[in-house]
């Protein structure tokens, strides 16, 4: 019941099928593209002597130019361009990229940290290799929201290589809210907990087939989408809220507008340096407490689409629902 509420969370980090990964690279400049292809955790992805971190792409490809962040949050689903130059490396040297400590929701209510169910959740900072997860609970190690190790970059070779990264690496034909047909009304899809267990969209858990009314949209249009992560639902456990990483199926889309309720900005402020905005998302961090609008544009296909939460185990609780794109 715990995997299920909270998502699955393992008990070892591994890169491309192996743990303890080792990365050798020359000094030189080089792009790497990181997918969480985790079940539920999120990483806080940062390196272990603070350089920050150069990002040139996200989910739906590069963006128009570089932006730096002091670390990047990686949702499950969520995809990274990084540019990352070694050339002023010695060789023999290592770099560490880890996953760094934030505020992570654990418990009953809305409850963090230590209250109530805190200790299934943790926080704090150890050696990689922790227990096994929810039903005989994560070591604190290992628990959503710690820090520790993801992998090891190692400077093997010298060679002499320069390669400049250009200014601009792309152009975005992005939308304007002001050609949405719903601009100040968006279309809400809000995240809640439903009991006996189960997550739900709107109230609703997924149907193979159904489509509400409110779940039909216009070919041709652009619309305004807002993720609402506010809790609610029934029984003593309705106002759990955990953070949810929206997928939308179909075209990309654009991330307009975050916001956050006063009681959660706290815990918001732990990631909030960490979103990569600027760029093509499909599937976007909603953490506890937030608010965020999407604008996109339908605008190739009609037909049926989902949107659900990447947290694998949200997702196969119901937290899915159809949405269908008919003929203008």
């Amino acid at each position: 019941m715990m995997d299920q509420m909270m998502g699955f969370l393992g008990a070892e980090i591994w890169i491309n099928g192996k743990p303890d990964f080792v990365l050798p690279v020359a000094t030189r400049a080089y792009r790497l593209r990181l997918l969480n292809g985790s079940n539920s955790r999120i990483y806080k992805l940062g390196w272990d002597d603070g350089t920050p971190l150069t990002v040139i792409g996200t989910d739906g490809g590069l963006l128009e130019s570089a932006v730096q962040r002091p670390y990047i949050m990686l949702a499950p689903g969520e995809r990274i361009e990084l540019w990352v130059d070694f050339s002023g490396r010695r060789v023999g040297s290592e770099m560490t990229l880890r996953s760094l400590p934030f505020t992570s929701p654990a418990g009953m209510g809305g409850m963090m940290g230590g209250g109530m169910m805190g200790g299934m959740m943790g926080g704090g900072m150890g050696n990689r290799r922790g227990g096994m997860m929810n039903s005989a609970q994560t070591s604190p190690s290992m628990a959503q929201g710690a820090a520790f190790p993801i992998l090891t970059v190692r400077i093997e070779r010298e060679v002499q290589e320069t390669i400049a990264l250009p200014s601009r690496l792309s152009s975005i034909n992005r939308p304007s809210p002001a050609e949405a047909v719903n601009t100040n009304n968006p279309r809400t899809i809000a995240m809640q907990m439903r009991m006996p267990g189960g997550w739900t969209l709107n109230g609703r858990t997924f149907d193979m087939t159904g489509v509400a009314n409110d779940e039909i949209v216009r070919l041709g249009s652009t619309e305004v989408w807002e993720f609402v992560n506010q809790g609610g639902g029934m029984g003593m456990m309705g106002g759990m809220m955990l953070p949810h990483p929206m997928h939308v199926h179909g075209e990309s889309f654009q991330v307009i507008e975050r916001q956050v309720d006063a009681n959660m900005r706290s815990m918001w402020e732990t990631v909030s340096a960490g979103y990569v905005d600027e760029g093509w998302k499909d599937t976007v961090l909603v953490m506890p407490g937030e608010r965020v609008k999407i604008l996109r544009r339908f605008s190739d296909y009609t037909g049926m689409y989902l949107v659900h939460c990447h947290n694998l185990e949200h997702e196969d609780m119901g937290m899915m629902r159809n949405f269908r794109v008919d003929p203008a």
